[in-house]
């Protein structure tokens, strides 16, 4: 088990963590989630946010002899350090579920986040044909992750195409843009995930910012806090 070297040295520092979020900090809570992050990204490959320094991150996407990192119940406590942020997944070449991102930039766009992402949610859950059920997942920054799933696997790019023309097909067309570029004042339901090796953050990893991946709750998501998502 690779304990921390520096365990109280801060490795982030933000508005959730005015007084900085240390190594132990980051080490005890991957430990705590180590089943549910070892069991999301079983046989994926996956790319580390790690920080060389305060706010400071670097991504690592290769592990020793240039091969993709892969997390094992064998290896997981020498790859997840107290400097080990972020775990990011990758999509396989056949996947039964894809993501939508809905993506906003603009000022008091989380507000406008949980809006759209109610949106997203009804089309997906009353419209989509082929959908098994949908899931929200607050993504740990400033917006949401609408994750699909789908009745039998399929090829990820068939899963992006398909996407791609339900919802250009769909009245969320009209009020915002599809796999589209950043607009001020139009926000973009971003699919660019969907593909092999595509990267989207693990459900219960943190985020960047020191924020977990979390589901929430359709009831839920109109009332929601990031701050509940700090650790």
């Amino acid at each position: 088990m690779a304990y921390p070297e520096n365990p109280e040295t801060i490795v982030l520092r933000n508005q959730y963590y005015p007084n900085g979020l240390r190594e132990i900090d980051v080490w005890n809570y991957y430990q705590k989630y180590k089943r549910e992050i070892l069991n999301e990204t079983k046989s994926r490959d996956i790319m580390l946010g790690i920080m060389v320094d305060v706010n400071k991150p670097v991504l690592r996407r290769r592990g020793k002899g240039q091969d993709w990192i892969r997390l094992t119940p064998q290896n997981y406590d020498d790859v997840i350090t107290g400097r080990t942020v972020v775990v990011y997944s990758s999509m396989g070449q056949y996947e039964d579920f894809g993501i939508i991102d809905v993506d906003v930039t603009d000022y008091d766009g989380f507000k406008w986040a949980k809006k759209v992402t109610n949106d997203v949610y009804d089309f997906v859950m009353d419209k989509m044909p082929g959908v098994r059920t949908a899931q929200i997942r607050f993504t740990g920054k400033t917006s949401f992750h609408v994750v699909c799933e789908f009745n039998r696997k399929m090829k990820i790019d068939s899963i992006r195409f398909l996407l791609d023309r339900l919802l250009r097909q769909s009245d969320l067309a009209k009020a915002y843009t599809i796999s589209g570029k950043r607009k001020a004042g139009i926000p973009n339901l971003d699919l660019s995930p969907n593909k092999m090796r595509g990267n989207y953050i693990t459900l219960n990893s943190l985020s960047i910012i020191g924020l977990r991946c979390m589901e929430v709750s359709y009831n839920q998501i109109t009332g929601f806090d990031p701050n509940k998502a700090r650790i």
